[in-house]
């Protein structure tokens, strides 16, 4: 009877080498395969495969849950490829480049055969890379296991962390990119490569110098949490809002005109883009396709890998994290610099105070148009250097560039925030643009942000039937320029943050002269005229083919002392949702977070797009269940691991130095010190000087604490729903 991971790790670790042999037999091939996948050269992948398993043995006993082990030895084998990567080993060179003795007595006629046949096998393995290299990262993966590591996609599921049907579904897909012929040479090519015998011998052989560790003691993960420490990247590098991961995106632009392929990855909260070359995707926040900034590339399964937590702790607790300087310019503009010494790179990010759910009455998704037309304003779009992005409550304005031309971003920041006249020709382009994401991201079910939009409408102006395409298909030129001049610039409400290697007083007085000078007026924008006896449970129809369903529930703003412990609940919750496998049969994508922000009050939110055959109720009683669950203290256990970690992350910004090592493979560096400021930024415009008060409350989270708030502010009776329906089903 074959064994199961589980018995043949009870019987290593109780001295039995054989069964190590044994487990080893059963996965060299899919560590050989996915070290081939990530480095390309078959014979350092036998290398990285011997390596991987000599690890496993020593580190065996470290491995708390047996029943992760293939995402275990997943993790293991790709930090190996890192390093392989980090130490830029030679490419071996043909043996046709061999000296005579090289050939090792081998007569000449044998060696020419052996040589021929050497190349064309070369020949092959080059032409299966580059069909590959026609396939996006997540399918690239996947294919190579498959075939190469001749695994099922039951094992592929376990070894990369995603379910069954999404490996089925990258397969098929796969398949169709490629011809029927580039399938068969994938297959006939990597299924017919054979491991050589001597791996198995050399890893048993290598084992007997080894000296396993001791088991660590420990409390163990909590079951309904034990998502694995792939989640605890998902936690820690979440900045103001949960879905806004740090990701190392492409640039993009909005003179897209081709639609972007997107994948919705089956991780938490993580796109893929194979962009068309005319298209760009922005360093900034993630999971929002089928918006301005919100086309991403895909992080690959690496970054949220259980590594992450080990290099996360390398993150924040080195020493080259940037200095922070606040400084406010003479018209009320608040300035946050985060100073890097010696970085080539420069980025201007500016936060201002217009958002999805500040929109004016009947005027659904106007702040996101607004943003398009200011950045067009400007004339043709510099897609290497200016992006932008609309938020719930507020939008941004991105100029990322060098220490060469940095001054050229403030004057670019300048003319966004003089409020120059817009064009029917910027207007033309900006709607096109938008009315043509609505359709992705309804194919894609990832509607949260046209969500945010629709909420606002319902339950901030008494709306029931939401325009969202109407919306901006009817709005007008003078109407669009007057509704940004009353709301978008508005004095002490303007945050820019700047990361690089400017002196500090340079900075200061440079953005005096270009900034300050700019005459910024006091606004007073108006209340919401939403009835005062609305209901707390709301349904809508909006024209959008997607049903959509959100719950908000009030909670205090983020100076109030159960702030922490409420981002502690919302970070665990939304975890638990994005892995929970009966949501996922029926929903799309799911949020949880505390970036709901009106202007009279802050909300946790939950926001879940719906499968077509998705039965609601079910859904709002799963999301009932797991919120239940966190209100028992015991069900909380991970709340001790993760607290100092986003304690740290509040306090001061990524370590650049650090994070520019742990960068995946292919990412620039600029993109790297972009998104840190970006995150960092976004920290300052929402909790403002709350922040230091906030990193060290959150250190002191504990289980308790979260089954406390969520006790109290997560009850039915505060609970606010709002169900979205497609208006063709009215």
């Amino acid at each position: 009877m074959e064994k199961n991971d589980v018995q043949l790790i009870h019987s290593i670790l109780s001295g039995n080498d054989a069964a190590f042999s044994t487990l080893v037999e059963k996965y060299q091939k899919s560590v050989h395969a996915l070290a081939w996948r990530k480095i390309g050269d078959f014979h350092y992948a036998e290398e990285i495969t011997q390596d991987t398993f000599l690890q496993v043995y020593e580190k065996l006993s470290t491995l708390k849950n047996p029943n992760q082990f293939m995402g275990w030895l997943y993790v293991i084998t790709n930090n190996l490829c890192n390093d392989w990567h980090r130490k830029k080993k030679p490419v071996m060179q043909p043996l046709g480049d061999a000296s005579v003795k090289a050939v090792d007595q081998m007569s000449y006629e044998r060696y020419i055969v052996e040589q021929r046949e050497t190349e064309a096998s070369e020949t092959r393995h080059e032409i299966v890379k580059k069909l590959l290299k026609k396939l996006p990262e997540s399918e690239r993966t996947v294919v190579t296991l498959y075939y190469l590591g001749e695994m099922s996609a039951k094992e592929i599921s376990k070894f990369i962390g995603v379910s069954v049907n999404t490996i089925t579904s990258r397969l098929q897909r796969a398949r169709e990119r490629l011809q029927a012929s580039e399938e068969l040479l994938i297959n006939e090519t990597l299924g017919g490569l054979q491991l050589p015998g001597n791996i198995l011998e050399n890893i048993m052989r290598g084992i007997a110098d080894i000296e396993p560790q001791v088991t660590p003691t420990g409390k163990p993960f909590l079951p309904w949490m034990s998502l694995g420490a792939a989640t605890v990247l998902i936690i820690l590098l979440l900045g103001a809002g949960h879905q806004y991961l740090v990701r190392f995106q492409r640039p993009y632009s909005y003179e897209a005109q081709t639609e972007p392929t997107i994948e919705i990855i089956d991780a938490a909260v993580v796109l893929e883009t194979n962009a068309k070359p005319a298209e760009r995707s922005q360093i900034g926040q993630a999971a929002n396709p089928g918006e301005n900034s919100s086309i991403g590339e895909q992080v690959s399964e690496e970054v949220l890998a259980p590594n992450a937590l080990e290099n996360f702790t390398h993150l924040v607790t080195s020493n080259n994290a940037p200095k922070v300087t606040r400084f406010t310019l003479s018209n009320g503009i608040r300035v946050v610099n985060l100073h890097v010494n010696n970085s080539p790179d420069v980025g201007i990010f500016s936060y201002l105070p217009l958002g999805l759910v500040t929109d004016g009455k009947a005027r659904a998704y106007w702040s996101h148009l607004i943003n398009h037309l200011t950045v067009r304003t400007m004339g043709p779009i510099d897609y290497k250097t200016s992006g932008a992005e609309t938020l719930a409550d507020n939008i941004r304005l991105d100029f990322l560039s060098n220490i060469d031309n940095w001054t050229q971003g403030l004057k670019r920041h300048a003319k966004w925030f003089s409020e120059l006249p817009f064009s029917a020709e910027s207007l033309a382009e900006a709607r096109s643009n938008a009315l043509h994401q609505f359709d992705y991201i309804e194919k894609n079910l990832v509607t949260h942000k046209l969500a945010y939009a629709a909420w606002n409408q319902v339950f901030r102006h008494g709306e029931t039937d939401i325009a969202m395409r109407a919306g901006i298909q009817s709005a007008q030129l003078s109407e669009l320029q007057a509704y940004r001049d009353q709301h978008l610039i508005q004095s002490d409400h303007i945050l820019l943050c700047v990361i690089g290697s400017i002196n500090p007083d340079t900075l200061k007085d440079t953005m005096e002269k270009q900034l300050g000078v700019i005459n910024l007026t006091e606004k007073t924008l108006p209340h919401p005229t939403v009835r005062p006896e609305i209901a707390k449970d709301q349904s809508a129809t909006w024209d959008i083919n997607v049903t959509h369903y959100m719950e908000t529930y009030e909670i205090p703003h983020s100076n109030d002392e159960d702030y922490p412990a409420l981002y502690m609940a919302s970070a665990l919750l939304s975890l638990v949702f994005m892995q929970d496998t009966q949501l996922k049969e029926m929903i799309g994508h799911i949020f949880c977070n505390l970036d709901l922000i009106t202007p009279e009050q802050t909300y946790l939110q939950i926001n879940a797009s719906l499968k077509s055959d998705a039965d609601i109720e079910k859904v709002k009683q799963r999301i009932r269940l797991i919120i239940n669950r966190l209100k028992q203290p015991e069900n909380n256990t991970q709340v001790a691991m993760y607290a100092p970690y986003i304690s740290m992350q509040f306090r001061e910004p990524l370590d650049v130095k650090m994070a520019m090592q742990h960068k995946p493979i292919g990412v620039s560096e600029t993109m790297v010190l972009g998104n840190i400021g970006v995150q960092w930024g976004m920290r300052e415009y929402q909790h403002g000087d709350t922040l230091s008060q906030l990193g060290s409350a959150f250190a002191n989270v504990s289980a308790a604490d979260v089954a406390s708030v969520a006790n109290l502010y997560l009850a039915e009776e505060r609970r606010m729903s709002l169900l979205l329906t497609p208006q063709a089903t009215k």
